[in-house]
């Protein structure tokens, strides 16, 4: 590990998980030529209560750890974006607290790549979709290069090498919040309606 930056290790420790999240079959149509309004209103719905959740968990694990970062919390933009859609967005998704400096990082590691990843998604969903649809959660608080830059001066100022393994799992942690509650999405959309 010591030959590695811990970016790029932790990219390729996360890949799979990261790979789990975006291939989601409600996420999937995201970046499909072929997307519509509604699967757009659908990824947004199903992508409120895990970042509500993270978003929650993390500010408490900053504070708590104290670690001093200027967290951008986006959950009441993607509320605005599902309420405009017509659809009422979920509870957040209980999570875990991040157990110690080096969990929070590996927590944060994943909400500021999905900002990351935000704008890339909304530059096709207005290729495709055009101005038909509210796009305040993916461009709203975009993440610039010297913000992901300073993220990651402040992760290698708080995770030595040893401590790697436990950025990793606080980072596999958030990715399996994503899973578990798009899965929950998924399960409450097909029961059936009483």
């Amino acid at each position: 590990m010591n030959n590695v930056a811990l970016k790029t290790w932790l990219k390729r420790e996360t890949r799979e998980h990261h790979h789990r999240v975006d291939q989601h079959p409600v996420l999937k149509p995201l970046l499909t030529p072929t997307l519509t309004t509604g699967e757009y209103a659908r990824a947004l719905s199903a992508l409120y209560a895990p970042i509500a959740g993270l978003e929650q968990v993390l500010s408490t694990g900053l504070n708590a750890h104290h670690i001093e970062y200027a967290f951008t919390k986006r959950a009441g933009f993607l509320a605005a974006d599902i309420q405009q859609l017509g659809r009422q967005e979920a509870s957040p998704y209980v999570a875990d607290a991040p157990a110690n400096v080096a969990s929070t990082i590996g927590m944060l590691y994943v909400l500021e790549g999905s900002r990351l990843g935000g704008v890339m998604i909304a530059r096709h969903v207005t290729a495709v979709l055009g101005n038909q649809v509210p796009l305040r959660f993916l461009t709203a608080q975009p993440l610039h290069d010297e913000q992901w830059a300073a993220f990651w001066h402040l992760a290698e100022h708080y995770c030595e090498a040893s401590a790697w393994p436990a950025v990793r799992e606080g980072a596999q942690q958030a990715f399996g919040c994503f899973t578990q509650a798009l899965a929950a999405f998924d399960r409450l959309a097909l029961a059936p309606k009483v």
